[in-house]
């Protein structure tokens, strides 16, 4: 089950961010639900609020991913691109499709961040009037605002 992540390290800009228990993305992958669903809607919230500086052809790309729970090929290319960007300027980035839990912190070799915490920070630029309330975000799926009532919320 997805699940709220308050890593070992301290970053001001993302002091908690939302993981993933299993792996999301390509085979092999578990893909299990609430992680597709998480996946999914971070993706979501970055296309319906895009970075000022994301051309449009990536903003096709993240558009095209649907919040369904199931990973297909749209949500893979998303978790691709995102993978493919970083490694721009983290050659340690690994572009493999696939969106592991993130374990103790934000990166998992020197500079090379968690994919999870990477799509984290990009749902949260453009998001901060709901961060990390994800729940009140326009679409937002029921088993998700479960999972921030469970984990954020307390409830």
């Amino acid at each position: 089950m997805a699940h709220l992540l308050a890593p070992l390290e301290t970053n001001a800009e993302l002091p908690v961010f939302f993981n993933v228990n299993g792996v999301v993305g390509s085979t092999p992958a578990e893909n299990r639900r609430e992680d597709v669903l998480l996946v999914q809607f971070l993706f979501k919230m970055i296309a319906d609020r895009p970075p000022a500086n994301m051309i449009p052809e990536h903003k096709a790309i993240m558009r095209a991913v649907s919040v369904t729970g199931f990973c297909d090929d749209a949500t893979i290319n998303a978790i691709k691109l995102v993978q493919t960007k970083k490694k721009v300027v983290n050659p340690g980035i690994i572009v493999d499709g696939r969106v592991s839990s993130a374990r103790g912190g934000y990166s998992y070799s020197g500079n090379a961040a968690w994919t999870i915490a990477i799509i984290n920070d990009l749902a949260q630029d453009n998001n901060t009037d709901v961060w990390p309330r994800i729940d009140l975000a326009s679409g937002c799926p029921q088993e998700l605002k479960e999972m921030v009532k469970r984990q954020v919320v307390g409830v």
